[in-house]
């Protein structure tokens, strides 16, 4: 299989990532030592890998109704499992 294309997001200031993520065939990078999308309403990443480096904590917040940016079809306040895999 072809290699994955990478994204990176290197900073200390990304506090900030609100809506959704999208890259099913991509990797994402994610390299800083201060937190990730804690002040976001929500956010939602789809990647087929997720690499976290130097120490980030990522927040995936769910508060759905804090914002007017649209929710896509499927994700948010639905019926459903939440999965996380390796």
């Amino acid at each position: 299989s072809k290699p994955l294309r990478e994204y990176r997001i290197i900073s200390n200031n990304a506090r900030t990532m609100l809506g959704t993520i999208y890259l099913p065939a991509g990797r994402l990078i994610i390299d800083g030592s201060a937190a990730v999308s804690d002040q976001s309403a929500y956010t939602v990443i789809v990647v087929q890998l997720l690499d976290l480096y130097d120490g980030p904590t990522l927040y995936l917040n769910a508060n759905y109704d804090a914002t007017s940016v649209p929710v896509p079809k499927g994700v948010g306040p639905v019926n459903g499992k939440v999965v996380l895999t390796q």
